[in-house]
């Protein structure tokens, strides 16, 4: 039976070199956007981290890395989306009150010294950076599993 073949524990904990790998693969990736937006380029703040974080999401979920890497993997995402940029503006001293080194809001309202832009950053990055994860890991992953479901059942059939 169908439901017999899918098994919890390695959908939540995923396999052994997926599950190493994804973390380490985000981490590099978050290290060269890194680079990238400390020497000016525009790799961050855009809508490209959401498509990409899908990605990620649908990549674990196929490898079979595991949900927690993948929502942990994806927090780390959310919170360098957040807390990255003001970081730079911090250390730089370039800041501004609306800038690149700015965190993204909604409402528009900023903070008066670049510290204050820091620390609201590292707490929305970290409060709205785990419901990022959470719900586009959840997502993705499921989306990861049907479709590797989906591609192992074509090629059984073959």
């Amino acid at each position: 039976m169908a439901l017999r073949e899918i098994r919890i524990l390695p959908h939540v904990v995923g396999a052994s070199p997926a599950r190493r790998l994804l973390p380490l693969g985000v981490v590099g990736l978050l290290l060269l956007a890194s680079v990238g937006f400390a020497l000016g380029l525009d790799v961050g703040l855009s809508l490209w981290w959401l498509a990409l974080a899908l990605g990620i999401a649908v990549a674990a979920g196929f490898a079979g890395a595991g949900l927690l890497p993948t929502v942990g993997s994806l927090w780390l995402v959310g919170c360098w989306w957040f807390a990255f940029p003001p970081l730079v503006g911090y250390i730089t001293g370039n800041w501004t009150g609306a800038g690149r080194y700015s965190y993204p809001r909604m409402l528009g309202y900023g903070y008066q010294s670049a510290r204050g832009e820091l620390l609201g950053g590292i707490e929305v990055g970290v409060r709205l950076g785990l419901q990022f994860a959470v719900v586009a890991g959840l997502v993705g992953y499921a989306v990861g599993i049907i479709g590797n479901r989906l591609s192992t059942h074509t090629n059984e059939s073959e």
